[in-house]
């Protein structure tokens, strides 16, 4: 599941040439992700941080986001099932 994810976001975020929190927030509101998924959205010298809870029926899964342009990546990471959105989980290469 979390592969589908990845692929259509670092498809749109490869693309993008300055990737402001604004510009990624703009991307991926336009994928279907809502602004109560989209966390974390942070300005990291010339790339944007993000995370997207993608939690449904006590699932855990989320996705860790590095937007900079032509070296974007999305990984998935793990949330706490319930309650607030709290990262558990990351690794990233």
């Amino acid at each position: 599941m979390s592969a589908h994810h990845e692929q259509r976001i670092i498809a749109e975020l490869q693309m993008l040439a300055d990737p402001t929190p604004t510009k990624v927030r703009a991307i991926l509101n336009g994928l279907g992700y809502t602004d109560e998924r989209i966390h974390h959205l942070k300005q990291d010298g010339r790339r944007t941080r993000f995370h997207i809870d993608l939690r449904e029926d006590g699932g855990r899964l989320c996705a860790s986001g590095l937007a900079a342009g032509a070296v974007s990546d999305v990984v998935p990471c793990v949330a706490a099932a319930e309650g607030p959105f709290k990262i558990t989980s990351e690794v990233r290469p």
